[in-house]
């Protein structure tokens, strides 16, 4: 598991004014989330069998990726390069990790299933995955 502050300290505020660290830190928070979730998962096997406890590996995956193509295009705009081709792609994959968070929640909210321990984490994932989509979408229309 990546920890904020290892994805905190990377990021160098001279990339994209005040967008980056919030957005590196939101997506460092959704990430850390879903490896703890994960980690939930696996324990909560015996009574969820159901569970397909590589899901929030791998969303937690996709957010630092994200967090590192953010990087990459405000690292472009400080250089004077515009990286639409990137901005579109972060978009479009942002939009993917909301979706996958929203149907991974949906499967530990199943009716009549134990519960398996994650609710805390989603409330902590959700208001961060929300604002790093508004920041970055703020950024885009900015650059």
């Amino acid at each position: 598991m990546i920890s904020t502050q290892e994805t905190r300290a990377t990021v160098r505020p001279d990339f994209d004014g005040p967008y980056l660290e919030g957005m590196a830190w939101d997506l460092a928070t959704v990430s850390g989330a879903l490896s703890e979730i994960a980690t939930t998962w696996r324990r909560a096997l015996p009574c969820r069998p159901d569970l397909p406890l590589d899901l929030p590996q791998r969303l937690a995956d996709m957010a630092r990726r994200l967090a590192a193509d953010i990087r990459s295009l405000a690292a472009a705009r400080a250089l004077g390069e515009e990286r639409a081709d990137l901005g579109l792609e972060v978009t479009i994959r942002m939009s993917a990790l909301s979706q996958g968070a929203d149907y991974a929640r949906a499967i530990t909210l199943t009716a009549g299933a134990a519960s398996v321990g994650d609710a805390p984490l989603w409330e902590l994932l959700r208001p961060a995955l929300r604002r790093t989509g508004r920041t970055f979408t703020s950024s885009q229309a900015a650059g």
